[in-house]
């Protein structure tokens, strides 16, 4: 695998490598303090675990202007100016959160915070995603996104195992390594990349109406909506997942950032290989697998009676994120107008974050409801995976699309 890695090296535009080395280390900020955020509400704030949903359900409206935003502007006046205001914003809001959390402010102003920082790295994501796209054929899509998430996920693997080890000493000090984490990241930006669309878009009235414009795309819509009952139940990672293993499963906060580690050492192993597997059976196939694998690795969690099942839990879960995120951008990319990548980009990050931030709310509900049934809990929360498989299986409206083979 590394060798193959080092060959791919030369294929891309040194912008591409910029912006995975920026994944990187931001992941690892970002891993080290997120699957900590409900466990610090609930169990330090002592907040029950409906209302560390309802924060995550509001954080999805939050998200979804950002992201729609983000993606709309980044086509007007380009990726760069947006890349630049949405990390250097992120790292003021989680330095917010830090303080916050420090003075051992209340749940209502830790939850702001939060709030602050979804809104922040939601604008900058599609220009992400989009700059790739630019800079990116649509035959080498899967693999650089591909690419793109191992440099994240290497970040995932330093992360939680990171957090894990300072939250034994404060959740400041956690979240104080995020801020650290954003600020580099700001500066690679600012310091190694240039703008990678050749026409913005700046004409036009800028409306809301125009900016969501491409859920007129009826195929696209389609895409999104079978998309978005996956993304539910993978907002339970690091919201319901974490609380049951710490509650009911009983695993320690340190194993917890072990487990979460297992995710991203997974995703570096398994992404090059999934994205190998997707380029054989086609897009379309490659979302249908990754789906029914996410499916069966949250159906296990139900089943666990320790550490190392949830591990092998984990595994299973992740073989699903690394099959279906990256071959779900590179369909986002190929349905998109080529003027029209940020605004598709933007609004298949509305159906990301919604789906994300619906997952903890329901996640949420059910968990205080079936406290005592876990395998329940977990059959009912994965049969939204399952039903996405179905989705994109019997989908052919959706093959020539996800392809590339449009007619706008």
């Amino acid at each position: 695998m590394i060798g193959s890695l080092l060959a791919t090296f030369a294929k891309y535009d040194r912008r591409f490598w910029v912006l995975v080395g920026v994944q990187l280390i931001v992941a690892a900020g970002f891993g080290a303090a997120m699957p900590f955020v409900s466990i610090y509400l609930h169990t330090e704030l002592g907040k029950p675990m409906s209302w560390v949903g309802s924060v995550m359900l509001i954080s999805a409206v939050i998200s979804a202007v950002g992201r729609s935003a983000g993606g709309e502007i980044s086509d007007r006046i380009g990726r760069r100016p947006v890349l630049l205001i949405g990390m250097a914003a992120r790292t003021l809001a989680f330095g917010g959160m830090t303080y916050m959390v420090y003075r051992e402010a209340s749940a209502i102003l830790v939850a702001v915070a939060y709030l602050a920082v979804r809104l922040m790295g939601a604008f900058l994501r599609p220009a992400l995603a989009a700059m790739v796209a630019d800079v990116v054929g649509p035959k080498k899509r899967v693999e650089a996104y591909a690419v793109f998430r191992i440099g994240q996920n290497v970040g995932w693997a330093i992360g939680p195992a990171l957090g894990g080890f300072l939250v034994a000493s404060s959740y400041a000090s956690v979240f104080m390594l995020t801020t650290t984490a954003s600020l580099v990241g700001l500066i690679l930006v600012a310091l190694f990349t240039s703008e990678s669309l050749k026409q913005p878009n700046g004409g036009g009235q800028f409306s809301i109406r125009e900016m969501l414009s491409a859920a007129r795309d009826t195929r696209f819509l389609l895409f999104c909506g079978w998309s978005v009952l996956l993304f539910i139940v993978g907002g339970q990672y690091a919201s319901t997942l974490a609380v049951f293993s710490t509650d009911v499963v009983g695993i320690t906060k340190a194993q917890l950032g072990w487990l979460f580690t297992v995710n991203g050492i997974s995703v570096v192993l398994f992404q090059w290989p999934a994205a190998r597997l997707t380029e054989r059976i086609g897009i379309r196939w490659g979302l249908a697998v990754g789906c029914i694998l996410t499916a069966v690795g949250y159906l296990t969690v139900g089943l666990a009676p320790g550490f190392v099942f949830l591990v092998g839990s984990m595994i299973i879960i992740t073989l699903g994120e690394v099959t279906f995120q990256p071959t779900s951008m590179a369909a986002v990319a190929n349905m998109a107008p080529a003027l029209r990548v940020g605004r598709y980009m933007g609004l298949f990050g509305l159906t990301e974050a919604l789906g994300w931030s619906l997952g903890p709310f329901l996640g949420g509900m059910l968990y205080d409801r079936l406290f005592g049934s876990p395998l329940l809990l977990w059959a009912l929360i994965s049969s939204l995976a399952f039903i996405a498989t179905a989705g994109f299986a019997v989908s052919r409206r959706l093959a020539r699309a996800l392809d590339g083979q449009q007619s706008a």
